[in-house]
């Protein structure tokens, strides 16, 4: 519980602005109390899977040339 207040702590305004956005959207897909609950954590996962580096491209070594 302390990583996530933590993490809540460390974000910013647009962090906030798209976990309220995913958060509405949730609402509006599945109807309600559950769809904002489920769209927030959604939102959160997503948010700090961006902070990690998930949606970046890959650094990885060049592809060999084609002969």
């Amino acid at each position: 519980m302390d990583e996530i207040r933590a993490h809540l702590k460390a974000f910013r305004t647009v962090d906030w602005l798209l976990l309220i956005a995913a958060a509405l959207i949730g609402s509006a897909v599945l109807d309600g109390l559950v769809g904002l609950i489920v769209g927030a954590i959604v939102g959160y996962l997503g948010i700090l899977a961006w902070h990690k580096g998930a949606f970046s491209k890959r650094r990885g070594p060049p592809d060999e040339p084609r002969a």
